[in-house]
Protein backbone atom coordinates (compact mmCIF):
# COMPACT_ATOMS: atom_id res chain seq x y z
CA UNK A 1 0.00 0.00 0.00
CA UNK A 2 0.97 3.74 -1.12
CA UNK A 3 0.06 6.51 1.32
CA UNK A 4 0.70 10.27 1.84
CA UNK A 5 0.78 12.24 4.76
CA UNK A 6 0.23 16.15 3.76
CA UNK A 7 1.17 17.27 6.92
CA UNK A 8 4.51 15.25 9.42
CA UNK A 9 3.37 13.20 12.49
CA UNK A 10 5.42 10.80 14.69
CA UNK A 11 5.75 7.58 12.50
CA UNK A 12 6.85 4.48 14.35
CA UNK A 13 7.86 0.74 12.50
CA UNK A 14 6.79 1.54 9.27
CA UNK A 15 8.99 -0.15 6.48
CA UNK A 16 9.85 2.65 4.17
CA UNK A 17 9.18 6.20 4.32
CA UNK A 18 10.15 9.22 2.53
CA UNK A 19 10.62 12.75 3.62
CA UNK A 20 9.75 15.79 0.93
CA UNK A 21 10.28 19.25 1.39
CA UNK A 22 10.80 20.42 -2.04
CA UNK A 23 11.29 24.08 -0.96
CA UNK A 24 14.20 23.32 0.44
CA UNK A 25 15.68 20.82 2.77
CA UNK A 26 15.25 17.66 1.02
CA UNK A 27 16.44 19.35 -1.95
CA UNK A 28 19.08 20.87 -0.48
CA UNK A 29 19.88 17.11 1.10
CA UNK A 30 19.89 15.75 -2.54
CA UNK A 31 21.99 18.70 -4.08
CA UNK A 32 24.77 18.54 -1.07
CA UNK A 33 24.94 14.87 -1.03
CA UNK A 34 24.78 15.08 -5.37
CA UNK A 35 28.01 17.40 -5.09
CA UNK A 36 30.66 15.15 -2.81
CA UNK A 37 29.43 16.06 1.03
CA UNK A 38 30.03 13.07 3.25
CA UNK A 39 26.54 13.33 4.83
CA UNK A 40 23.79 15.65 6.05
CA UNK A 41 23.43 15.32 9.75
CA UNK A 42 19.86 16.92 10.28
CA UNK A 43 19.63 19.16 13.54
CA UNK A 44 16.32 19.85 15.17
CA UNK A 45 17.57 23.40 16.67
CA UNK A 46 19.50 26.48 15.75
CA UNK A 47 21.46 26.08 19.13
CA UNK A 48 22.02 21.97 18.45
CA UNK A 49 23.63 22.29 15.30
CA UNK A 50 25.58 25.44 16.92
CA UNK A 51 26.89 22.56 19.22
CA UNK A 52 28.03 19.97 16.40
CA UNK A 53 30.31 22.75 14.67
CA UNK A 54 33.62 20.70 14.95
CA UNK A 55 36.38 19.83 12.39
CA UNK A 56 34.83 19.61 9.26
CA UNK A 57 31.68 20.17 9.94
CA UNK A 58 29.76 22.90 8.26
CA UNK A 59 26.63 24.33 10.06
CA UNK A 60 23.92 25.51 7.43
CA UNK A 61 19.99 26.13 7.47
CA UNK A 62 17.43 28.23 8.35
CA UNK A 63 15.27 30.30 10.47
CA UNK A 64 12.03 32.44 8.99
CA UNK A 65 13.88 31.62 5.14
CA UNK A 66 16.87 33.42 5.97
CA UNK A 67 20.56 31.72 7.08
CA UNK A 68 20.65 32.46 11.29
CA UNK A 69 23.90 33.87 12.26
CA UNK A 70 26.78 32.64 12.54
CA UNK A 71 26.14 29.34 10.08
CA UNK A 72 27.94 28.97 7.31
CA UNK A 73 25.32 27.88 4.45
CA UNK A 74 22.07 28.69 4.25
CA UNK A 75 19.01 26.78 2.78
CA UNK A 76 19.31 27.10 -1.26
CA UNK A 77 20.51 24.29 -2.98
CA UNK A 78 22.41 26.57 -5.17
CA UNK A 79 25.31 26.91 -1.88
CA UNK A 80 26.00 23.38 -2.23
CA UNK A 81 27.82 23.17 -4.63
CA UNK A 82 31.30 22.86 -3.28
CA UNK A 83 30.77 20.67 -0.44
CA UNK A 84 33.23 17.97 -1.31
CA UNK A 85 34.09 16.11 1.55
CA UNK A 86 32.25 18.11 4.52
CA UNK A 87 29.68 17.33 6.83
CA UNK A 88 26.62 19.18 6.78
CA UNK A 89 24.65 19.62 9.48
CA UNK A 90 21.27 21.01 8.65
CA UNK A 91 18.43 22.66 10.26
CA UNK A 92 15.44 23.93 8.99
CA UNK A 93 11.95 25.08 9.78
CA UNK A 94 10.13 22.63 8.35
CA UNK A 95 11.93 19.25 7.06
CA UNK A 96 14.40 18.32 9.71
CA UNK A 97 11.86 18.56 12.34
CA UNK A 98 9.37 16.17 9.57
CA UNK A 99 12.56 14.34 9.51
CA UNK A 100 13.05 14.08 13.35
CA UNK A 101 9.01 12.57 13.96
CA UNK A 102 9.75 9.39 11.56
CA UNK A 103 11.02 6.15 13.18
CA UNK A 104 11.16 3.49 9.77
CA UNK A 105 13.18 0.78 8.57
CA UNK A 106 14.37 2.87 5.68
CA UNK A 107 14.09 6.64 5.45
CA UNK A 108 14.81 8.48 1.80
CA UNK A 109 14.65 11.63 0.69
CA UNK A 110 13.25 12.75 -2.50
CA UNK A 111 12.40 16.00 -4.36
CA UNK A 112 12.03 16.73 -7.75
CA UNK A 113 15.38 16.54 -8.48
CA UNK A 114 15.89 12.87 -8.07
CA UNK A 115 12.48 11.89 -8.76
CA UNK A 116 13.34 9.28 -11.48
CA UNK A 117 16.07 7.61 -8.78
CA UNK A 118 13.22 7.38 -5.60
CA UNK A 119 10.48 5.67 -7.76
CA UNK A 120 13.59 3.02 -8.89
CA UNK A 121 14.27 2.42 -5.25
CA UNK A 122 10.57 2.50 -3.92
CA UNK A 123 9.86 0.02 -6.78
CA UNK A 124 11.19 -2.59 -5.24
CA UNK A 125 8.98 -2.38 -1.65
CA UNK A 126 5.55 -3.14 -1.07
CA UNK A 127 4.60 -0.24 1.39
CA UNK A 128 5.47 3.27 1.32
CA UNK A 129 4.31 6.44 3.22
CA UNK A 130 5.41 9.37 1.27
CA UNK A 131 5.26 12.52 4.05
CA UNK A 132 5.16 15.83 3.19
CA UNK A 133 7.31 18.58 5.46
CA UNK A 134 4.49 21.41 4.69
CA UNK A 135 4.87 24.53 5.42
CA UNK A 136 4.58 26.30 9.19
CA UNK A 137 1.93 23.28 10.14
CA UNK A 138 -0.20 23.75 6.78
CA UNK A 139 -0.52 21.78 3.92
CA UNK A 140 2.22 22.63 1.12
CA UNK A 141 1.19 22.66 -2.43
CA UNK A 142 5.12 21.53 -3.86
CA UNK A 143 5.70 18.75 -1.33
CA UNK A 144 1.74 17.13 -2.31
CA UNK A 145 2.67 17.70 -5.93
CA UNK A 146 5.88 15.88 -5.40
CA UNK A 147 4.11 13.10 -3.66
CA UNK A 148 2.18 12.92 -6.75
CA UNK A 149 4.13 12.25 -9.27
CA UNK A 150 6.21 9.52 -6.72
CA UNK A 151 2.59 8.11 -6.72
CA UNK A 152 1.69 8.08 -10.44
CA UNK A 153 5.07 6.99 -11.62
CA UNK A 154 5.20 4.14 -9.08
CA UNK A 155 2.10 3.01 -10.78
CA UNK A 156 0.39 1.13 -8.25
CA UNK A 157 -3.47 0.13 -7.87
CA UNK A 158 -3.38 -0.19 -4.02
CA UNK A 159 -3.57 3.21 -2.88
CA UNK A 160 -4.82 4.82 0.08
CA UNK A 161 -7.20 8.04 -0.85
CA UNK A 162 -4.84 10.22 0.04
CA UNK A 163 -2.29 8.75 -2.49
CA UNK A 164 -5.06 9.32 -4.76
CA UNK A 165 -5.78 12.71 -4.47
CA UNK A 166 -1.76 13.44 -4.70
CA UNK A 167 -1.50 11.22 -7.60
CA UNK A 168 -4.48 13.19 -9.10
CA UNK A 169 -2.82 16.92 -8.16
CA UNK A 170 0.15 15.39 -9.97
CA UNK A 171 -1.91 14.15 -13.38
CA UNK A 172 -2.68 17.88 -13.53
CA UNK A 173 0.13 19.35 -14.42
CA UNK A 174 2.51 16.33 -15.36
CA UNK A 175 2.71 17.34 -19.28
CA UNK A 176 2.71 21.24 -18.60
CA UNK A 177 5.59 24.22 -16.44
CA UNK A 178 6.69 22.55 -13.35
CA UNK A 179 7.91 25.77 -11.96
CA UNK A 180 4.03 27.55 -12.87
CA UNK A 181 3.07 24.77 -11.11
CA UNK A 182 5.81 25.63 -8.32
CA UNK A 183 4.87 28.97 -8.45
CA UNK A 184 1.35 28.49 -7.80
CA UNK A 185 2.22 27.20 -3.93
CA UNK A 186 2.06 29.68 -1.11
CA UNK A 187 5.91 28.78 0.60
CA UNK A 188 7.09 29.69 -3.41
CA UNK A 189 5.69 33.26 -3.32
CA UNK A 190 7.40 33.86 0.15
CA UNK A 191 10.48 32.86 -1.23
CA UNK A 192 10.39 35.18 -3.98
CA UNK A 193 9.60 37.73 -1.23
CA UNK A 194 12.68 37.35 0.41
CA UNK A 195 15.21 36.98 -2.89
CA UNK A 196 14.98 33.60 -3.18
CA UNK A 197 13.10 33.05 -6.45
CA UNK A 198 16.88 30.97 -8.30
CA UNK A 199 15.79 28.27 -5.22
CA UNK A 200 12.58 27.85 -6.73
CA UNK A 201 13.81 27.93 -10.52
CA UNK A 202 16.57 24.98 -9.21
CA UNK A 203 14.12 23.39 -6.98
CA UNK A 204 11.72 22.91 -10.14
CA UNK A 205 14.03 20.60 -12.28
CA UNK A 206 13.28 17.02 -12.85
CA UNK A 207 15.86 14.31 -12.31
CA UNK A 208 18.90 16.22 -12.19
CA UNK A 209 20.85 13.65 -9.83
CA UNK A 210 20.55 10.54 -9.70
CA UNK A 211 21.05 11.03 -6.01
CA UNK A 212 19.17 9.00 -3.43
CA UNK A 213 19.31 10.07 0.54
CA UNK A 214 19.23 7.11 3.33
CA UNK A 215 18.94 7.97 6.53
CA UNK A 216 21.48 5.92 8.39
CA UNK A 217 21.89 6.41 12.37
CA UNK A 218 21.98 9.70 12.89
CA UNK A 219 22.24 11.18 9.24
CA UNK A 220 21.46 10.94 5.49
CA UNK A 221 24.23 9.32 3.40
CA UNK A 222 24.01 8.60 -0.52
CA UNK A 223 23.13 5.19 -1.55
Amino acid sequence: MIDVLFLPERISQQEVCVVIDVLRATSTIVTALANGAKCVIPARTVAQAKRMKVGNVLICGERGGVKPNGFDLGNSPTEYFGVRGKEIVLTTTNGTKAISMINAQVIYAACFLNLRQIVKRLSGHMDVTLICSGQDGKVAYEDALCAGAIVHELGRDELTDAAKMAKELWEIHEKGDLLGALLRAEHAQELIKYGFSEDVSFCAQKDLYDTVPIFSKDRFVAE
